[in-house]
């Protein structure tokens, strides 16, 4: 009888191991989770943060270059933008073939007050900038310095229409040439 109770007695569970604690399928799969989001984490902060950073400085840097040196001293003016709505152009001709220009057209101005009464002159305005592209040619425009030239042109011409110092910028919000 002695040696039934020796059997009856169940032996003592052993420790589990390492290998058999990752056979459990659920521990395996937050093993790989946490794992892909670690390498995430490590790939974000140690390659893509310091490229991004990099980028932002050199964009700054681009842009602080842009500007004379009155006014790279102090803080950019930023003034409100009066839109000047769509316009359609007939380009200059080359030869037989037709060109047409769709632009709308920002005027960014000094003084809120003084962009309210441009909304008055909108027509004069606008005039300037149907004159200007309009004595374009549709490959003046599709070039990056022809663009620039127009721009440039435009800011000297709308400039002679308004106050001293209230015109600071004019941007084309679309471009599109047929």
């Amino acid at each position: 009888m002695a040696e039934e109770k020796n059997e009856a007695v169940p032996a003592p569970k052993a420790k589990p191991k390492l290998g058999a604690l990752l056979d459990n399928k659920v521990v395996l799969l937050g093993v790989i989770v946490i794992a892909q989001a670690l390498t995430a984490l490590a790939v974000t902060k140690f390659f893509i943060a310091p490229k991004l950073q990099a980028g932002a400085a050199v964009a700054e840097a681009a842009a602080g270059a842009g500007h004379d040196g009155a006014e790279a001293a102090g803080p950019e003016k930023e003034g409100e933008i009066v839109s000047l709505d769509e316009m359609i152009i007939t380009l200059q001709g080359e030869g037989s073939t037709a060109h047409y220009a769709r632009t709308n057209v920002g005027v960014e101005i000094a003084d809120p007050k003084m962009a309210k009464a441009m909304e008055a002159r909108l027509p004069q305005l606008r005039d300037v900038v149907l004159t200007v592209l309009s004595s374009r040619t549709a490959a003046d425009l599709l070039a990056p310095e022809g663009k620039e030239e127009a721009r440039q042109e435009i800011m000297r011409r709308l400039s002679e229409k308004l106050p001293p110092g209230a015109l600071l910028n004019v941007y084309f919000s679309d471009l599109m040439i047929q």
